[in-house]
């Protein structure tokens, strides 16, 4: 007798990259449970286990369904000691967009766009996706004098301190702590290193209130 199967409906997430010229590229991904990290849409729709894909317009509710073999029931034991926090991804909290910049792209446009999303800063990635520093709204300003900055690679912070997707709530909480930052480019699990999202400490102080009831619902703000 064959296992039996689930659905399970997986969110569709956006990165969208600015490059030096002012062009704007978006690339869906989708984080595969199985693979245990982050796939193209076109990818996981060639997934056998892929029954369908729905994409908002709007990009409020995208989403695929994915068929995977049932779990066994209850929580295991190891599950029912260690903290919630230590057990649940970063993944499953972060926003389903994020905007990241190339170190070409103008600091007058990085300026604009922040201040239009109301962002504190974004990930500085190559062509390729792979981060390769961070820019924040406190670089923007120090950049105005003496004589100002015209590209990002000029004010950003390189070599960025990154969180895995596959990481824990606790584990990106401690590591922004240590460091001293309030967000945390999410990386994919794979040696490529490619951002999937980003991690705030409003995300985690949203996870935190929705667990002690006092929010209902998940607001994003990427």
């Amino acid at each position: 007798m064959s296992a039996p199967q689930t659905l399970v409906r997986l969110p569709i997430r956006v990165r969208r990259t600015i490059d030096g010229d002012g062009e704007m590229t978006a690339v869906l991904l989708v984080h595969c449970e199985a693979r245990r990290r982050s796939v193209l849409l076109d990818e996981c729709n060639e997934c056998g286990s892929c029954e369908a894909v729905h994409v908002d317009p709007l990009e409020e509710d995208s989403w695929v369904t994915c068929s995977r073999v049932a779990a066994g029931g209850g929580a295991t034991v190891e599950e029912s000691v260690v903290p919630e926090g230590d057990r649940t991804p970063v993944v499953s909290i972060m926003g389903r967009r994020v905007l990241c910049v190339e170190p070409e792209t103008s600091t007058a446009l990085l300026r604009d766009l922040l201040l239009e999303r109301g962002l504190t800063g974004a990930p500085v990635v190559n062509p390729d996706g792979a981060v390769v520093g961070f820019v924040s709204r406190a670089d923007l300003l120090r950049s105005q004098w003496p004589g100002g900055a015209a590209a990002v690679s000029q004010i950003m912070t390189p070599l960025a301190v990154t969180v895995s997707e596959s990481a824990s709530i606790a584990e990106a909480s401690a590591l922004m702590a240590l460091e001293g930052v309030c967000r945390l480019p999410v990386v994919n699990n794979a040696m490529s290193g490619k951002v999937v999202g980003v991690i705030s400490a409003l995300d985690v102080l949203g996870w935190i209130a929705r667990r002690c009831g006092y929010l209902r619902h998940k607001t994003s703000r990427n």
